[in-house]
């Protein structure tokens, strides 16, 4: 069971059929999930500083693609507001965002897609 921190999620991270369970979340209780390590899959430099100030750790950039399994949990730094085509945020105007924490867990996964 692994321990994902990412800045979006996408349907191509699971396998069909899957269960997943979404709820929104604190930075304290992101703070505890994180704690015995996780995986990041950050992809952007101002966001991995933003993630690492709000949790005060350090949260590197690793732009990968993942593939949740049962089991596995995916916490998920969202901004609420949608962006323009092709804008990229600096990290000041990252920090004017609103923006949640939602926790994705996989809690049911049907082996061979059955």
């Amino acid at each position: 069971m692994t321990v994902y921190l990412a800045n979006a999620f996408s349907l191509s991270m699971i396998t069909p059929p899957s269960t997943l369970s979404v709820i929104e979340v604190s930075d304290d209780n992101v703070k505890r999930i994180v704690a015995s390590g996780f995986v990041s899959t950050i992809g952007h430099e101002a966001t991995a500083k933003i993630v690492s100030s709000r949790l005060g750790i350090s949260v590197q950039v690793n732009r990968v693609s993942i593939q949740l399994k049962y089991g596995d949990t995916l916490v998920v730094f969202q901004l609420l507001k949608r962006l323009e085509e092709g804008k990229v945020l600096t990290e000041d105007e990252m920090k004017q965002m609103p923006a949640k924490w939602f926790l994705v867990t996989v809690s049911t996964q049907t082996q061979g897609g059955e």
